[in-house]
């Protein structure tokens, strides 16, 4: 279960960057139709996450040393409702940025295009790249990269996602609340 959780946050980093601008100047609505989209992601992690303290307390022995112990590649795919709202607002931002202290760059902010880094300074520290393109209205594929340091403990990422429409009528599948 906790592994589970660990490449959905990766994978999330991933989708996060896809379409999350820092300033609303570089929040060009992503070129895609709203609806119900499925999202495979291939993600690559080495290290062990940089979790805070908080965090690595409440975990069993067992927990920490599965946590530890799931490096390697993974594969998922995933549902995901996309409104008008997200697009139009540039999706939502990455959970947990400000109080990581982390900074993203956009380096290209076009309607099939949205291209960037990302840097984190403070207790947690590292970067990472992200690239992603809307071939069409009803097609995104992208990669990512990240490097994360907190004390001793250092993780390496990388991603590829490919993400389809379905159609327009989500089904059972709820959009994401917005804060």
């Amino acid at each position: 279960m906790l592994g589970r959780r660990i490449a959905i946050v990766t994978v999330a980093l991933g989708l996060a960057a896809m379409v999350a601008p820092t300033r609303a100047a570089d929040n060009t609505p992503f070129k895609v139709k709203p609806g119900l989209w499925e999202m495979t992601a291939d993600t690559e992690r080495s290290g062990v996450p940089p979790l805070p303290p908080e965090t690595l307390a409440r975990l069993t022995p067992e927990q920490r040393a599965k946590l530890e112990q799931q490096s390697g590649a993974h594969h998922s795919v995933n549902k995901r409702c996309i409104t008008q709202a997200d697009i139009d607002k540039g999706f939502e931002p990455m959970a947990g940025m400000e109080r990581a202290n982390c900074t993203r760059t956009v380096t290209s902010s076009t309607p099939t295009l949205r291209a960037g880094r990302l840097a984190c300074t403070g207790e947690m520290t590292g970067g990472g790249n992200y690239r992603f393109e809307a071939r069409n209205p009803e097609s995104i594929v992208g990669n990512w990269d990240a490097a994360m340091t907190r004390g001793d403990k250092s993780m390496t990422m990388k991603g590829a996602v490919q993400g389809k429409w379905l159609g327009s009528d989500c089904g059972d599948v709820k959009p994401r609340e917005r804060d």
